[in-house]
């Protein structure tokens, strides 16, 4: 029976917003009807030689398919407790830890192009881990010498190649492994998968690839560990980044069709019988909010649960409990702070769905203060100052088409930008750009500026400098006569942006660097909107008055804020 993870579904910040890429059976098709062997050679014409990205850009990816929701680095090999440390994809390896291959790189002849670079078993391990387990065969350690806790180093039986060193992973990840070893041999079908030493897991042939003692104790493991949330949802993932998938994970038992008792049925992509009982192929459930997006102020309440046809156990979660909570349960928001957050409500697959994310904005403001505009296709540039500076923004460098990465933890490092496309004074809206955004709003004297990520930037002192905090810090705000935007802290440092090569990044200087300027999220330019006779009923967003102060019913005609923009309302 598989072990309970400890692991949350909130694994991509980027993907939370919507559901995860989905497949169909037609992305099988060519496999039904099929069985054995030919099946194999089917699903490597369908998944073969992925189009993968390089080597070095895995701890990039890693950020998006093997994390946690509080940023823990997903360790297949040990125990041990590892975080990312920055707030955004990076390439930078976390201390401690090692790309591992799955398939030792030895067998192939090494390198780390192709099969050396694929998400589907090159994965996060620990250093020490990695290098104990060594280019061993993996199977069951009888006699052990060495351990973490979680696999095991030592000699074991592979069939008729006697006692030999092998490497054993952890039982709630051996059917994981199974499914990658499974994968392997059939993406790679035509490549050489020699092991020079030890358990001689593979055959020099296409079919059956891996010998029978390893096909036959791979398939118990499957079957004994079946295919988790965790690994449906990485599955998604690299697929949107490799553009290829694991059908031993989308088909649990797929293997028995190639190695096993189901190996004379023919494979039915749309209408799968899997042989471990578990009702074939999950479907995609549909999952949605009514409403995107939510202005509230400091301490009121909003219930908003998600639709979806799954059976699945919903849970909510707050990306920013400093701004604002959820009741994991009834989906019920209580407002903290001023600020923005996501909530998301995470859908645990059934004995029928697959697994799901879906997640709506939540901005909260001051009572009294006009909610800021959380809605709109496009970020438009200011140039000249606004009545209003509260807003969602981008801080934009023109010369170079990028802005300020505001979904950073730690603002203040070089390369902290996104790359954006501007026209005619206007950046589309994309989940990247949302990802990026700052919220201004009023703070004391000026206005404090903060990120997607909840943290505030500003000065400390008046040298150059970019502090990063969870308390706001007081900007003031203008506009040039030549339509550049003026951010100056208290200590009179201002934003700019750094070209030079070795240190591209935005941060507040003293003097020198280059001008930024602010793009606003808006919907169109028109000011006010008309809603007529009762249209604005029909609407889901809440009203408010132009001080901010919710609206239960509308008693008389005038205008109103709803959504972050003001509407004139006639009866």
């Amino acid at each position: 029976m598989q072990k309970q993870r400890c692991f949350s579904f909130s694994l991509l910040l980027f993907f939370v917003v919507s559901l995860y890429a989905a497949y169909d059976e037609t992305y099988y098709a060519k496999a039904t009807g099929t069985k054995g062997a030919a099946l194999k050679t089917a699903l490597y014409g369908i998944i073969g030689n992925p189009d993968v990205d390089g080597y070095s850009s895995l701890w990039k990816h890693y950020y998006e398919t093997d994390r946690t929701s509080n940023n823990q680095v997903i360790d297949r090999y040990s125990n041990e407790k590892r975080y990312f440390s920055v707030s955004a994809p990076s390439t930078d390896a976390v201390s401690g830890m090692n790309k591992e291959h799955g398939i030792p790189q030895s067998w192939w002849g090494g390198g780390t192009t192709g099969i050396g670079s694929d998400l589907q078993h090159v994965m996060p391990s620990d250093t020490e881990a990695n290098s104990r387990k060594s280019n061993y065969g993996m199977g069951v350690v009888t006699s052990q010498s060495w351990t973490n806790g979680s696999i095991k180093v030592g000699k074991g039986t592979a069939g008729n190649n006697g006692t030999v060193n092998m490497w054993e992973p952890a039982d709630e990840w051996k059917g994981d492994f199974a499914r990658a070893y499974f994968y392997i041999v059939t993406a790679y079908e035509e490549k050489s998968l020699v092991q020079k030493e030890g358990a001689n897991t593979m055959q020099a042939n296409t079919y059956p690839k891996l010998q029978p003692w390893a096909y036959e104790l791979y398939m118990k493991w499957s079957e004994e560990d079946p295919v988790s949330d965790l690994e449906r949802i990485r599955n998604d993932v690299v697929d949107s980044i490799q553009g290829n998938r694991n059908p031993f994970v989308d088909y649990p038992g797929l293997e028995q069709y190639i190695w096993g008792d189901y190996k004379n049925v023919a494979f039915d992509a749309a209408s799968y019988e899997s042989p471990y009982g578990e009702g074939g192929t999950l479907v995609n459930p549909t999952a949605s909010f009514a409403v995107g997006s939510i202005s509230l102020t400091v301490g009121s309440t909003y219930i908003q649960t998600v639709t979806t046809n799954s059976d699945g156990t919903v849970t909510y979660e707050s990306g920013n409990t400093n701004v604002a909570t959820v009741n994991s349960s009834t989906g019920e928001v209580t407002a903290k702070a001023v600020g923005s957050t996501t909530i998301t409500a995470t859908i645990a697959s059934s004995e029928t769905y697959r697994p799901a994310l879906v997640s709506y904005t939540v901005v909260v403001t001051k009572s009294g203060e006009d909610p800021m505009p959380i809605t709109g296709n496009s970020y438009v540039r200011l140039s000249t100052v606004p009545s209003d500076w509260s807003g969602l923004y981008l801080i934009v460098y023109e010369g170079e088409g990028v802005a300020f990465d505001g979904a950073l933890d730690s603002y203040d490092k070089t390369y902290n930008t996104i790359a954006v496309e501007i026209e005619d004074g206007v950046i589309a809206v994309t989940s990247a750009t949302e990802a990026a955004e700052f919220i201004i709003a009023p703070s004391g004297s000026g206005y404090s500026i903060q990120g997607k990520s909840g943290k505030y930037m500003g000065a400390k002192d008046s040298s150059n400098g970019l502090a990063t905090a969870d308390t706001p810090y007081i900007n003031t705000l203008s506009i040039s006569n030549s339509g550049e935007a003026v951010i100056a802290s208290a200590q009179n440092t201002y934003l700019r942006f750094n070209a030079a090569d070795n240190q591209k990044r935005f941060r507040y200087y003293k003097t020198g660097q280059q001008s930024v300027s602010l793009f606003r999220r808006t919907e169109d330019n028109t000011g006010i909107k008309n809603l007529l006779d009762s249209e604005w009923m029909q609407q889901d967003n809440v009203i408010y008055d132009l001080m901010g102060r919710r609206i239960l019913r509308v008693e008389r005609p005038g205008v109103y804020l709803k959504g972050g923009h003001k509407i004139l309302i006639k009866r």
